[in-house]
């Protein structure tokens, strides 16, 4: 096999008889305008000639971009094949559908399936949105991990199911924050600890290679642009794994099993992130107060036809102090009410109105806020934090209304996800702290 990296988590993977592109991203800022790749892109149009599959590992925008998909060439899109995990929606074929694409394959929850003669592929699902990719083709073993943590318990169940790996694919560095307004003490916590688990992930799975990607961003907004300060770097990853990482940079291709220098591209790092402040950002746009407040009545109409109340009446009110506006407001889901208080100051978050409108508008709105890190949290933690499950089983389309909960598509992937799925719970709201 061999892999040659594009951007950030998009990789072109050659196997014998079928090549594998993943998570194509090629255009746009994502997360809201929140991120913008670094490095840029390398992608030759002569490369869609080449390509058989596609692999979306999820959802999220710098995996799924929209942009970079619909701008494909159309005899491509009726070409080629798209792989996906198997969820209990069909909303990602039914778009993709409407820009042109033609040939679509689910695959299931941790079985390796066939893909051509020569090459197989597993899927492990991760949480409620997440995937990893599996491919093993003449002998040889590749890992996507992708963005997807995973723990110890995860690695066994991969083990067993996959037996050995050749080479990770891993992310590396920061991808959010959880909003503690001391980040300057948890912001290197979490840095660590995105390198720890990249090698306890190489460790429990027995990998002979690690290659550092899904972390070729950087924050490109005035209020998040501080995360970049505790940012990880591919030097960090390969101090920590020496001969066992390789490093690529966008246009460059290892071939698994052989010897790779790296040099050249921890040298073309080395300057890409020699002075960030020096990189573009962007300002937060306004929203008007009363545009935010008929987005949230929108959602929490949604979300009462969705949940059920008893179920929704524990959630408190948020309150959030909106720096760009200078005012502060109040938001209850249970009670279905918005509005403005005297105590900015006080208040549980600190968010411009522009990323908190986003957080109203769109399903992963709520998630998008903490990804991008444009916002900050003062106290009541653990009620945003429910509040964030509620908005990620809503984005999941994951309802608990009897009418939903008990659609056969929906609990047969209830069922097909129990293995392994309580651990990664527990695990994803550990690091929700």
């Amino acid at each position: 096999m061999k892999i040659q990296l594009i951007s950030h988590a998009s990789v072109i993977i050659e196997c014998s008889d079928a090549r594998i592109w993943t998570d194509p991203w090629l255009v746009s800022k994502v997360f809201n305008d929140s991120w913008t790749m670094l490095p840029s892109p390398v992608f030759d149009s002569s490369l869609y000639d080449t390509i058989d599959y596609i692999w979306l590992s999820h959802e999220h925008p710098d995996h799924f971009n929209v942009p970079t998909l619909r701008q494909m060439p159309a005899e491509f899109k009726e070409r080629v094949t798209i792989l996906f995990q198997k969820k209990n929606t069909a909303k990602i074929f039914d778009a993709m559908r409407a820009w042109g694409f033609r040939n679509f394959r689910e695959l299931p929850n941790r079985k390796i399936v066939d893909l051509t003669p020569q090459t197989k592929l597993y899927c492990f699902q991760v949480g409620v949105m997440d995937s990893i990719l599996g491919v093993i083709n003449e002998g040889q073993r590749l890992l996507n991990i992708n963005d997807a943590k995973i723990n110890e318990k995860d690695c066994a169940i991969i083990k067993r199911d996959f037996e050995r790996t050749d080479v990770i694919l891993n992310q590396f560095s920061l991808a959010g924050y959880n909003g503690f307004v001391d980040y300057e003490k948890h912001l290197p916590r979490y840095a660590k600890d995105d390198l720890d688990n990249l090698l306890a992930n190489h460790r429990d799975l027995g990998a002979k290679v690690t290659i550092p990607f899904a972390s070729y961003v950087y924050f490109s907004c005035s209020d998040n642009k501080y995360v970049n300060r505790f940012a990880n770097k591919p030097q960090d990853v390969y101090d920590l794994l020496k001969d066992e990482a390789v490093i690529l940079y966008p246009g460059e291709t290892y071939e698994v099993g052989k010897p790779h220098d790296s040099t050249e591209a921890l040298r073309h790092y080395a300057e890409e992130y020699s002075d960030m402040d020096k990189l573009a950002y962007s300002e937060p746009k306004r929203v008007e107060l009363s545009e935010i407040e008929a987005t949230f009545q929108k959602l929490a109409a949604e979300l009462h036809e969705r949940y059920p109340k008893t179920l929704l009446s524990f959630f408190k009110p948020v309150t959030a102090q909106i720096p760009d506006l200078q005012c502060a407001i109040e938001f209850s889901v249970a009670a279905r009410s918005f509005k403005q208080i005297s105590n900015g100051d006080e208040a549980d978050l600190i968010v411009n109105s522009q990323p908190l409108q986003f957080a109203f508008k769109v399903p992963f709105g709520v998630q998008t806020l903490g990804v991008s890190a444009r916002f900050l949290i003062r106290k009541n933690f653990k009620n945003w934090k429910y509040h964030r499950i509620l908005f990620s089983l809503n984005n999941a389309e994951l309802y608990l209304r009897p009418r939903y909960f008990f659609r056969p598509s929906n609990l047969k992937y209830i069922a097909e996800r129990i293995p392994g799925g309580a651990n990664q719970l527990v695990g994803r709201l550990a690091r929700m702290e």
